[in-house]
């Protein structure tokens, strides 16, 4: 079902926030819950029994291993092993039911091709599954309270309200962020008031988050989906323009839509965590992806990275790299063998497609790579006495994260891995800038959309730069006398409503990341 955030604004979240604020306390949490199911049903409908399902065996997988390490009557191996067989039986089914429903025809149609290979007869009907929206995300959440409640981070909890509000708070669903248990469980079911302070903090992000996804990247839609349709027809320069489109396009849909879920939260006063921190700041690609989906990569290291680098195999083969080739060699075993389990599930979290899985790979070698000379340049550095703090070394290490994320955008929003590679083949074989200047008004934007995308580029770059210097804008902003300020919001909400990419010559945009 298609999903707009004119909609959620204008009817659910409003409605929703009226009658939680009217029942009484100890009623909240389940008005909450009910707000949870009906959005969900609006978005996949009967597939809401996904969810539910969801909920309940991950509250029965917790008591479960809980109940192990209460019951076990030996210490020590056996619980051990006990704990271990729930909790795999627990993520074998969270992924299982995931896999099947993303990945099956996708490795169905590998098969079938491999076999083409060999000149075996192997035709591969595919299999319609119904996927509900945002599974992958509310799976990794599924996985995250299992094994925390495996590791003794975190209590099994007894209370399966808390489970079902924690795995289906609304505004996350679709697009994350990927929370901990412990980061909101408790604060989702506390049905606190809506205070003043939250929903005008709230609104005031929602509608920072309206305009970079409706403003700019709405805008883009049209010429990224034209170029990355028609390249063959595109000169190089043309192709590379629609790329760097995509890469803002991506960030201003991503981030906005976080901005107004992480102020949905605030509203309900349930402190969502961040999922972006300035990534175009970085400085190479390890600190982008810091950056850049903050939870899922937060995910990705302490689920997986971790897992894999403190396996005995793993560790076992770093001894015996050591006892053949040194400490400096084996020291990169582990971390290696982990960053690429990291990055292979990453680019298969984005979907069934080769292009995710290059990217992913692509990420890989690039860290790889940063790991193992990072010691050797700086020693180079200090040699040659450079300094990797000046302008001029920040300003080189700007230009080349530019082409490292928007080669990577380009892969990931191609629609198969020849095409990204005969767009990537024809921006450094074919560029010529003259035929960029003379297409500008066929690639689906007049001179207006390129004014107000670049007013619009300019105004999140300052914004970024003021947070980058940890500073608390709508905090500052509220100190501002009244008339002031309210011109200032006032402002914000026209721009939105003006100069927003909808209605008469544009399409309504679902959002990107609600498809992964």
């Amino acid at each position: 079902m298609s999903y707009h955030l004119m909609d959620y604004f204008a009817f659910f979240l409003p409605v929703v926030l009226i009658i939680y604020q009217l029942v009484p306390q100890r009623f909240r949490p389940v008005a909450l819950l009910m707000a949870n199911y009906a959005f969900f049903y609006m978005i996949s409908g009967p597939l809401v029994v996904y969810m539910l399902f969801s909920t309940i065996f991950t509250h029965y997988i917790g008591l479960w291993l809980e109940n192990v390490s209460l019951t076990a009557e030996v210490e020590g191996k056996a619980l051990i092993m006990k704990k271990r067989k729930v909790l795999v039986f627990g993520i074998a089914i969270s992924l299982g039911i995931l896999g099947v429903l993303k990945y099956f025809n996708f490795f169905g149609q590998t098969v079938a091709d491999v076999l083409a290979l060999f000149q075996v007869n192997f035709v591969y009907e595919p299999i319609r599954f119904m996927v509900p929206i945002g599974i992958s995300f509310y799976t990794l959440q599924m996985i995250s309270y299992i094994t925390d409640v495996y590791r003794g981070t975190q209590k099994a909890e007894h209370n399966l309200l808390k489970i079902a509000l924690y795995l289906s708070f609304f505004p996350t669903i679709m697009e994350g962020p990927i929370c901990r248990y412990a980061q909101v469980g408790e604060e989702l079911y506390a049905g606190r008031s809506i205070t003043f302070e939250n929903l005008k903090f709230g609104y005031q992000r929602i509608v920072w988050g309206l305009f970079k996804k409706i403003v700019i990247a709405d805008r883009l839609y049209a010429t990224v989906s034209h170029v990355f349709d028609n390249y063959r027809d595109l000169d190089g320069s043309v192709i590379a323009f629609g790329v760097v489109c995509y890469t803002v396009q991506l960030y201003m849909e991503f981030s906005g839509c976080m901005d107004i879920i992480i102020a949905s939260g605030e509203i309900f006063g349930v402190k969502l965590p961040e999922n972006f921190r300035q990534p175009f700041a970085a400085k190479d690609a390890s600190e982008f992806w810091r950056r850049w989906h903050i939870t899922l990569g937060t995910f990705f290291k302490d689920y997986i990275f971790y897992s894999i680098s403190l396996a005995k195999p793993v560790k076992n083969l770093a001894k015996k790299v050591k006892e053949k080739l040194g400490r400096n060699v084996s020291k990169f075993v582990g971390p290696t063998i982990a960053l690429f389990g990291v990055w292979s599930c990453n680019g298969l979290w984005h979907g069934a497609n080769w292009t995710f899985i290059f990217y992913g790979m692509y990420y890989f070698v690039l860290i790889f790579i940063e790991n193992i000379t990072e010691e050797p340049v700086q020693k180079l550095a200090q040699k040659w006495n450079i300094n990797r703090e000046s302008s001029g070394y920040r300003m080189f290490q700007a230009i080349k994260m530019f082409f490292i994320i928007n080669i990577g955008e380009l892969f990931f929003r191609a629609n198969t891995l020849q095409d990204g590679f005969a767009m990537l083949g024809k921006i450094v074989t074919d560029f010529h800038i003259s035929e960029l200047l003379g297409k500008l008004s066929s690639l689906k934007m007049d001179v207006a959309d390129l004014v107000v995308v670049a007013i619009g580029i300019v105004v999140v770059a300052i914004v970024g730069s003021l947070h980058e210097r940890e500073t608390k804008i709508r905090e500052e902003i509220a100190k501002w006398v009244l008339p002031v300020r309210w011109g200032m919001w006032y402002a914000a909400i026209l721009a939105v409503i003006m100069l927003g990419a909808y209605g008469t010559g544009y399409s309504i945009v679902e959002m990107i990341y609600a498809g992964y």
